[in-house]
This record gives C-alpha cells, structure tokens and sequence, in this order.
C-alpha cells in the first residue's frame, strides 16, 4: 500500500511539473545577461595656440587674431560710457580677414569665433566703441581681394587676465564643446585655429 502510494506521488508530481513546463508560451530557455558594448570615445587634443599676429588660412580666407584688451568700460560711437554688467569684463578682439579667393564669399558670423577660459566658452556681443570697427557692423560678404579689420566684444567675469584667455576661430562650427576637459577637447572632426590674447 505504501508503495503503491508513493508511486502515485510520483506520478502525479512529474504529472504537475510536465504540466508547468508546458503551460509556458515556449521552452524556457535561460536568459543571458548582454553587456553593453561600450563605444570608445575618441577625445582629441586642441592644437597649440599661436601668438597674436599669427596668420591663418582657411578656404581662401586669411583670419588673424591681431591684438586682445581688457576694459571695464567703453565709449561709444555716441560719447556715452558704457559698462557691461556688474562682476564682469569686456575682453576686446581684433582680428583681420582677407578673402584671397577668386569669388566673393560669406564673412563668417560672429558665432564662428569663442574666447575661451578653461571649460568656459565666451561668445561675442555688440559693444562698439568709439574709434573701432565692430565686427558684428561689417557688410556679411567679403568680395575677391577684400580685407576687413574689425573688433570683437567678449563680457568676461572680472579679474581675468589676458594670459588665462584663448581665442578661436571656428570655421564651420559655432561651439567647441559644451562640457570639454581642460586638457581632452572632444571636439569632433571641426577644424579650430586658436591664439592666445597674451602676447
């Protein structure tokens, strides 16, 4: 009796675990933990800055960073002072372009170039002053043999100095990187001429 009854046990266990495994849509077959591939970011270093005065050619176009200054304040084209906002500075850009192309050409916006601080990235605004050609006033379109010398305005925190400053030419990008390293710069296949302000 006892061994008739421990086969019906048998028989019923392996009857409900046959059952169990067949109720599933499909065999159960072990899942595999993926691990994701992790893709190699290619970090490249910026070039070398050059010095002021230093000329650069890009698609027929000569670009020079010619001299930087730091006010904390300006006259304008009117007479009038102005200050930028407080706790900062105005670094001055002067650079020269020359289209020695067979073509007239674009002038690059005023996006095209940065003055950069570490990972702080500063784009230029109008400011122009008395006495200088502001670049963000200049006609866009340069024509064969033409040559422009204009400044750039950059508001700046204050207490920075020329030689904790950088400024870049970005020919086909208006950004470096919103989050660079101060020493990896993954900033892609875009060309990038830079100066430093100091000379």
């Amino acid at each position: 009796m006892t061994k008739t009854r421990s086969i019906v046990m048998s028989s019923l266990f392996g009857l409900l675990l046959v059952t169990a495994c067949n109720s599933a849509s499909g065999p159960v077959v072990p899942t595999r933990a993926v691990s994701p591939t992790l893709q190699a970011v290619v970090e490249k270093k910026l070039p070398t800055p050059t010095s002021p005065g230093q000329m650069v050619v890009y698609d027929d176009l000569q670009v020079m960073m010619q001299e930087a200054e730091i006010t904390t304040s300006y006259v304008t084209e009117y007479d009038s002072n102005r200050e930028p906002p407080a706790g900062k500075e105005i670094i001055w850009v002067r650079i020269l372009l020359r289209n020695i192309g067979q073509r007239e050409r674009n002038l690059p916006t005023p996006e095209h170039f940065s003055v950069l601080n570490g990972t702080t990235e500063f784009k230029a605004i109008y400011g122009h002053r008395k006495d200088h050609v502001d670049y963000l006033s200049l006609t866009p379109i340069l024509v064969q043999g033409q040559e422009v010398d204009a400044w750039l305005r950059f508001d700046i925190p204050a207490g920075l100095q020329l030689d904790d400053l950088i400024f870049a030419f970005l020919p086909e990008s208006s950004q470096i990187s919103v989050d660079f390293s101060s020493t990896e710069y993954p900033w892609g296949d875009h060309p990038i001429y830079l100066w430093t302000c100091a000379k």
